[in-house]
């Protein structure tokens, strides 16, 4: 089983070559899923979404879609109140207040919205999960069975390096750890546009870092792809390259007792 994750795309910063790059990559390793975790436009703006959803249109497999909080109006603040979600729904046609799932044999799916129009922290890119989204993530989990892979898809961070520590876990975090631990085995995110993984509570976390814009910060473009065997999952960052491919810069691996997770003892 292979997940392919991918994240800030920023249509409207999007930079072609990589785009075009990442569409042949993606058809050769043929994921069993693409994880998009969102931002994947720059300002909201109708011809950035339409350009992403056309990016979309050309995915090779099945691919669960959360927003981020560059895919709310900005500081359009009226529409931002009133209509946070109009051409998200008009181009992507999902709805970002619902889970959105996606099941195959042995793996389960779940995307959640954690981009917020607006927080009690001053920095409103700042997002936030709820108890709505966790019930939602837990029955279709706990439906499963009991050997699958679960998978949690959103868009801001379960787990941050000491490097970005002041932009912000995904507010209620340790309620959402809490709530998934031994019922979720992987947490994908983006946002932060730097790739690592880890664990966090039993549960694996990887971020990856802008897939195909020129919002670089201080790594080239990049996407995650995860291999899961048995109860072992491998995780590579891709990045790009000077001969203009992407290239599996470093790779990862845990090991899972139940649905919880650790690094095998000759890598730890």
């Amino acid at each position: 089983m292979r997940i392919a994750q991918i994240a800030d795309l920023h249509f409207g910063r999007d930079v072609p070559a990589v785009a075009e790059t990442l569409i042949e990559e993606l058809r050769a390793v043929q994921p069993t899923l693409i994880a998009v975790c969102g931002d994947l436009t720059q300002t909201a703006a109708e011809a950035e979404f339409r350009a992403a959803s056309a990016f979309l249109d050309r995915l090779p497999a099945p691919a669960v879609v959360v927003p981020g909080n560059h895919d709310l109006p900005g500081w359009r603040f009226w529409t931002r109140f009133t209509r946070p979600w109009r051409r998200w729904r008009k181009h992507i046609a999902s709805d970002p207040h619902g889970a959105v799932s996606y099941e195959t044999d042995g793996l389960i799916a779940v995307g959640v919205n954690s981009a917020r129009r607006w927080t009690f922290h001053h920095d409103w890119s700042r997002g936030r999960i709820n108890m709505r989204q966790l019930t939602a993530i837990g029955a279709a989990f706990d439906e499963a069975p009991r050997d699958d892979l679960r998978v949690v898809i959103a868009h801001h961070p379960f787990l941050l390096t000491d490097a970005v520590r002041g932009r912000g876990l995904v507010g209620r975090s340790r309620l959402a750890l809490r709530h998934l631990r031994h019922r979720a085995d992987l947490l994908l995110g983006g946002h932060i546009h730097l790739a690592y993984s880890g664990i966090v509570d039993g549960l694996v976390v990887a971020q990856c870092g802008t897939a195909v814009s020129n919002r670089l910060k201080g790594e080239p473009n990049s996407y995650n792809l995860i291999d899961a065997t048995g109860d072992r999952l491998t995780i590579a960052i891709r990045r790009w390259t000077d001969d203009d491919r992407f290239e599996t810069f470093e790779s990862h691996e845990y090991v899972r007792d139940g649905h919880e997770w650790s690094v095998p003892a000759a890598t730890a």
